[in-house]
Order: structure tokens, then C-alpha cells, then sequence
């Protein structure tokens, strides 16, 4: 009998079904048995690592699984946070998920990566599109001549790698290559790059980028140049900014001054936006360190400044700068009172976050629904007690915002301190009495660090 008849009879159907089920088992045999399997292209995988800390348990898992589902960045960051803090690493059955949310959702990859442990970085090399997690154990130098050649969108996050990976090789590179980079586009992303880990040592490199002949080129190297503490660049502001104002009955023009006669090639080269008037003003203010004023007039400065006929285009640029500032509280009553909230909230977005919770504290009185909403989504989580209870004292006493009606405010529900929410419960109820989807967020949380605890003390 041959393959075609046996499998034939299989179809058709056979008086002896044992016969040809036998002959089809027969075939089938004789069909592969004189195969080899083909030898490895690669060599295999080597084995995980020994992990250092203990696995979180199956609670802490489940509530993971919630986190996960409910696509919320804020939650998944302070579960992995507590893990890490706890000595644990996120359940290895859940490492592929967390990997993917975090590839998916990169603004919370800093809490991520230090909850994943060495066998969560060790599965990290297994995907190229979890590399990111692979932190320490990526090891292959990064080439920039063959990121240069990519599209721009890759070009951007490859420099960025490269600067990260090895800043003093990035720096010297584009040192060595300046005069050979013919694309603007091309420079402009080399001196973007110097951002990251940006360093006094980059600041002859970006004071020969203020020459370029490309006005693109020169306002990213000014932008880098005003974070520098005490650069070139600011001092030069400051000398200008001494000569050309003067204090008499408040802080106005020196009719002698600078700011009185046409820009000169420095001032161009130190501000390549070519406007005339107070933009000239905010440009050297935008250069300087807030604390240059309080030095120069004194702790009465940004009431000085505020009086000024000149004082809204300084203050513009204090609020630009304003991240330099070593304390930036006594700025924040006349820069409210200056400049556009839009303005800034935009300035306070840069700040550290150790500072970001005494700012709040001292304006939220003062902001609408709108403006505390967006501030507070600034605000690492979870806040720390002070700051609750000040952000709920001031959503308690505002209207609610149009559909949300009778709804507590998510951001105060998601990263407000939980003692503190839980100890005001009863108020939040009754101030907003449609919390039943807030009610589980702030469970799922506490139960988070109520397991977290008891595992602590096993």
C-alpha cells in the first residue's frame, strides 16, 4: 500500500480502521525518520542571572494586574517605586507586561527599570525594543557617523542616546567634525544633544556654535549656553545689564547705556533673535541667574524690577531663567502679578521637583481649577502631607469643572498621601459625592502598601 492509497482510505473511510491507521503511523515514520535537525545559526541563550531581591508575592501581583489595566502612568510608577523601595522586583510571570508598558509608555520607564531586578534586565536584552531596560549591560558604543545618516525623528533619539552613553566622546566628536558638518539640520541636533548631562566642559564647544552661520544653530546654543551656571554668556548680560540700567526714583534706562544705542556684534552673537526695544532687555535678563538681581539691588529686587517701566520684559526673563534661581520663592508674588499664568506655569515647569511642592504651597491659593490641575501634574507622586492638604483645601473651595461635576479630582486621588486622604475621607465624600471610580484608586493604593508593609515584616 502507498502513502496516497492509506491516506485515501483514511478520508474515504475502511472495513479495518487498526490496518490503516497502522500503514498511516508507518508512513509517517519512514517520512521523517532519515531527517537531521539543522544545526543553530546562534548559540543559545544565556541563562538568567541570580536575582538579589525577593519577588514581589501574588497580592502585590494581582494589584499590579489592576495597575496594568487601568493604563494609569502615576499608579504603575508609585507600585513599581514601593517595590523598589520595599527590596523587591516586579513577579517575573509579569516582567513581559511591565517591559511592554514601559516601552509603550516611556515617561514612566525611570520608576520601572529599578523594579525589575537583574532577571527583568537580563529579558530586556532578549527584544531590541526593550533595550531601554537593559540599562548597565548595553555595552556597544554607539556609532554617530551612522546615526547621522538615519531620518530625522531617529537621528534626534540616537544623538541623544550617544551623548548619554559617553558625553565627553560625544563632546569631542562634534569638536573634531564641526567644520565638516554641512547640513544644518545635522548641527542643530549635535548641540541639541549637549542637553543631556550638559556640563561647564561643553561651553567652548557651544560659545563656537554662537558663530555659526546658521541662526537656528546659534538659539540652541544660547538656550544651552543661559543653563550654565556662570558661563560666558551670562556674564556678558550682566555687564551689559549694569550699564544700560540704573536706579533713580525706580529702575529705568541709562540714557548713556547700551540699551540706548544700536546692538553691537556681541549682543547679536549672545541673542540671535534681532529685535530692538525691551526684547533686548528680556533677551539679557532670560541670561542671567535670578540671584544676579538680588546681588545687584538687594532682596527688595523683584519689587524693584516690578516697578520698572521696563519691569514686564524683565520679569519675562526671570521666569525664563528662573530654574537658575537658588531659591525662586521670593520671585513668585510679582511674577504673578506681571506675566500670564500660561508664562508662568511654563517657567515652573522647570524647576526640580524638591521645589516644586514649596511653590505650590505658596500659590495654589491663588490659582483656578485649571491652573492647580495642570501644576499638580507636575508634582512627582506620591505628594508629600503639606502639599494634600493644601491642594485639597483649594479643589474643596473651587466649583467643579464641567462634566466631572460632583467628582473628586483625579490627580488628588491618584497622588495625594494616603493618610492624609484617608483621614479626610468623610469631607471628600461629602464634597463630592460621586466617587465611586476614585473610592477603588484610593483602595487599590492603600491595599498596594498594606501588603507591601506585611511583607516587609515577614
Amino acid at each position: 500500500m502507498s502513502w496516497a492509497q492509506a491516506t485515501q482510505r483514511l478520508v474515504v473511510g475502511s472495513g479495518d480502521p487498526e490496518e490503516v491507521l497502522a500503514e498511516c503511523a508507518a508512513f509517517g515514520l519512514a517520512r521523517r525518520g532519515a531527517r537531521i535537525a539543522p544545526e543553530a545559526e546562534y548559540p543559545p541563550i544565556p541563562p538568567a542571572p541570580p536575582e538579589t531581591r525577593r519577588e514581589a508575592g501574588p497580592r502585590i501581583g494581582g494589584i499590579l494586574a489592576q495597575v496594568l489595566g487601568s493604563e494609569d502612568n502615576e499608579m504603575l510608577r508609585e507600585c513599581c517605586l514601593a517595590m523598589y523601595r520595599a527590596g523587591l522586583v516586579v513577579p517575573y510571570r509579569q516582567l513581559p507586561d511591565v517591559l511592554a508598558a514601559g516601552t509603550a509608555r516611556s515617561v514612566v520607564r525611570d520608576a520601572v527599570i529599578p523594579a525589575l531586578g537583574s532577571r527583568g534586565r537580563w529579558l530586556a536584552e532578549r527584544r531590541p525594543a526593550w533595550s531601554w531596560a537593559a540599562g548597565a549591560m548595553e555595552s556597544e558604543e554607539i556609532d554617530i557617523e551612522e546615526i547621522l545618516d538615519l531620518s530625522p525623528a531617529q537621528r534626534k533619539a540616537g544623538l541623544a542616546a550617544a551623548r548619554k552613553q559617553d558625553p565627553a566622546r560625544f563632546r569631542a566628536y562634534v569638536t573634531e567634525n564641526w567644520n565638516e558638518l554641512r547640513r544644518v539640520e545635522d548641527r542643530k541636533l549635535l548641540v541639541g544633544a549637549l542637553v543631556h548631562e550638559l556640563a561647564p566642559e561643553d561651553e567652548p564647544l557651544l560659545e563656537q556654535a554662537l558663530d555659526d552661520r546658521s541662526s537656528n544653530v546659534r538659539e540652541e546654543a544660547v538656550v544651552l549656553l543661559r543653563r550654565l551656571p556662570g558661563s560666558q554668556l551670562a556674564r556678558r548680560a550682566e555687564e551689559r545689564l549694569q550699564a544700560g540700567l540704573e536706579v533713580k526714583l525706580f529702575l529705568d534706562l541709562n540714557s548713556e547705556g547700551p540699551y540706548e544705542k544700536e546692538p553691537t556684534r556681541e549682543e547679536y552673537r549672545d541673542s540671535p533673535v534681532r529685535r530692538t526695544g525691551s526684547a533686548r532687555l528680556r533677551a539679557d535678563a532670560s541670561s542671567v541667574s535670578p540671584d544676579f538681581w538680588l546681588a545687584w539691588l538687594g532682596p527688595k529686587a523683584p519689587r524693584i524690577l516690578r516697578a520698572s517701566p521696563w519691569g514686564s520684559a524683565l520679569l519675562q526673563g526671570v521666569a525664563a531663567n528662573l530654574r537658575m534661581a537658588e531659591d525662586p520663592l521670593p520671585w513668585l508674588t510679582e511674577l504673578s502679578a506681571a506675566i500670564s499664568s500660561t508664562a508662568l506655569l511654563d517657567a515652573l515647569d522647570e524647576l526640580p521637583a524638591e521645589m516644586l511642592s514649596r511653590v505650590l504651597i505658596k500659590l495654589a491659593g491663588t490659582w483656578n481649577h485649571d491652573e492647580l490641575d495642570h501644576f499638580c501634574t507636575l508634582l512627582p507622586s506620591p505628594w508629600n502631607p503639606d502639599v494634600t492638604r493644601v491642594v485639597l483645601e483649594r479643589f474643596a473651595e473651587l466649583a467643579d469643572r464641567g462634566w466631572r461635576v460632583g467628582r473628586p479630582p483625579e490627580v488628588l486621588l491618584r497622588r495625594g498621601d494616603l493618610k492624609v486622604l484617608s483621614d479626610h475621607w468623610t469631607r471628600i465624600a461629602a464634597r463630592w459625592p460621586v466617587h465611586g471610580a476614585e473610592e477603588l484608586v484610593l483602595r487599590l493604593r492603600t491595599e498596594l502598601h498594606e501588603e507591601i508593609e506585611r511583607r516587609e515584616h515577614q
